[in-house]
């Protein structure tokens, strides 16, 4: 009897009908209802189940759209035989893994997935790469998100497929800021929108590189980049960065056996060290790329706050070749929840790029992007940078100070210019001492970063150990205890 079969909890807000429908079809996919099996009629299953005509109609309709059921004449509804596809094992419950057992990946994903990314807990002491999400002016930017909705409902073309490469209001607004910020020479058209960095990276990776193509990459670098780079089989070699050495110490080709078609670079603030690239090292990386006929990425990764004189103008801007990509985000400036980002390419570059981004689908949504134009252009971006750069001075050098009084038998902390993070190298007592077994044990004390050696990923580098400590997300209190906790741990792992 099937009404026996099947169980209906009233109270449930998934509905009755549909209920019974999931039910009757889970017991066809099991083969516990075989094909050519009659079902009873709608007004003997309803009164059995005790429930209205109307949701029997429902479920046997849905299922026999879905192919489930069939019509058989006269004599009622029955299992159809398509149904027979769901026995032998390879639908059934619990058969997934051995369903797919001779199934693969891409190897594009497996050289994304060998690169080590940690995930990012947003409550943590030392948490890198992040602001302080705290002082966001979120009672501006939810009325902006609520103008912005408005506007957009009175805007057809909005609602629609036009803007893939993003709102020409919030490319306008991009150049306006970047042009004062950081010298950024371009038109609004060269700006391209994505969702994030990453997605922008990924993007130009695809564009530019195909298997074996040689790209350079700053060691220590960003891991990101590292996994763009590897999902399109690209050839990567290190950018060593060494403050004792010239940033492009490589560009005598030496063990070059072709030329690069991409460098990655982060001149203005290098992730991880804090390095910023001197005049003529910028110089010298743009005559290097003009006379290999290869793009550079510029990452200006973290660049917004700046602690001593005015920031480093961008290397777009030197550039007047057309070689380089600039990539901007604000989820420093901001925060990451927004997930916006940009390119500002070369005027080549720029019809490709877009022809490619119709096909990505990387593009924040049209409120989003309206808010933030206007935020921008009202200046609340402006204002937001100049405080929390006060706030952000004053957090690293609580941070370095703590670091020297308390663990400075065991790390050398650097003094960044600017950021939002700083690495603290070991020395001392700590030499010796796995960077990665200490980040592990941070972990479990309430703490993050990064460990350093882990940003080295040629492995024809030798690793400068140590951990890359946020200050920006954690007011002064909690950077005090995080550095109590690290002392503790030290004095345990290395005495």
């Amino acid at each position: 009897m099937l009404a026996a079969q099947i169980e209906l909890d009233r109270s449930d807000t998934d509905g009755l009908a549909r209920q019974l429908f999931l039910r009757i079809r889970q017991l066809i996919e099991q083969g516990r209802l075989k094909p050519g099996t009659r079902l009873p009629a709608s007004r003997q299953l309803a009164a059995d189940l005790a429930v209205g005509r109307n949701t029997v109609l429902f479920a046997y309709e849905q299922l026999g759209l879905e192919g489930y059921l069939e019509a058989d004449g006269r004599r009622g509804t029955r299992v159809s035989e398509a149904s027979r596809g769901f026995h032998g094992g390879h639908f059934g419950e619990g058969n997934e893994e051995a369903a797919l057992s001779s199934a693969r990946l891409s190897q594009s994903a497996d050289r994304m997935m060998a690169v080590p990314r940690r995930d990012k807990p947003g409550s943590l002491t030392f948490l890198t790469g992040m602001p302080d999400v705290k002082d966001f002016p979120h009672d501006v930017w939810a009325r902006l998100l609520r103008r912005a909705a408005r506007q957009v409902a009175l805007h057809e073309e909005m609602l629609g497929y036009a803007h893939y490469s993003g709102l020409p209001a919030l490319k306008e607004a991009i150049i306006e800021h970047a042009s004062v910020a950081r010298g950024v020479v371009a038109d609004a058209d060269q700006v391209m929108i994505l969702s994030s960095a990453q997605a922008a990276q990924d993007l130009v990776a695809r564009l530019l590189l195909d298997e074996g193509d040689v790209a350079l990459h700053e060691e220590p670098g960003y891991a990101g980049m590292t996994a763009a780079l590897s999902a399109v089989g690209a050839r990567c070699l290190p950018i060593r960065i060494d403050d004792d050495a010239p940033y492009l110490a490589l560009a005598g080709d030496a063990g070059l056996s072709s030329s690069p078609r991409l460098i990655y670079s982060s001149p203005s603030h290098q992730f991880p060290t804090g390095r910023t690239m001197a005049l003529e090292e910028r110089l010298a990386l743009l005559r290097y790329a003009q006379r290999k006929e290869c793009f550079i990425l510029e990452d200006d990764y973290d660049s917004e706050f700046h602690f001593s004189g005015a920031p480093i103008s961008s290397l777009q801007g030197l550039d007047r070749r057309g070689v380089v990509i600039y990539m901007g985000t604000f989820s420093k400036a901001l925060n990451p929840g927004l997930r916006v980002a940009y390119l500002i390419v070369p005027k080549r570059l720029v019809d490709p790029v877009k022809r490619c981004l119709r096909n990505v689908g990387a593009v924040p949504p049209v409120i989003v992007q309206w808010a933030l134009s206007d935020f921008l252009r009202e200046g609340y971006l402006r204002s937001h940078i100049t405080r929390m750069t006060r706030v952000y001075k004053g957090r690293r050098d609580r941070l370095v100070l703590l670091l020297q009084e308390r663990v400075g038998a065991w790390l050398r902390p650097a003094l960044p210019d600017g950021g939002i993070q700083l690495p603290a190298y070991f020395h001392g007592k700590a030499m010796g001492l796995d960077d990665r077994a200490l980040l592990d044990a941070m972990l479990t004390r309430g703490m993050e970063g990064a460990a350093l050696s882990s940003l080295y990923w040629s492995g024809e580098t030798s690793p400068k150990p140590g951990v890359l400590l946020g200050f920006a997300a954690s007011d002064e209190g909690a950077l005090a205890k995080g550095v109590d906790q690290l002392e503790q741990l030290l004095c345990q792992m290395a005495p």
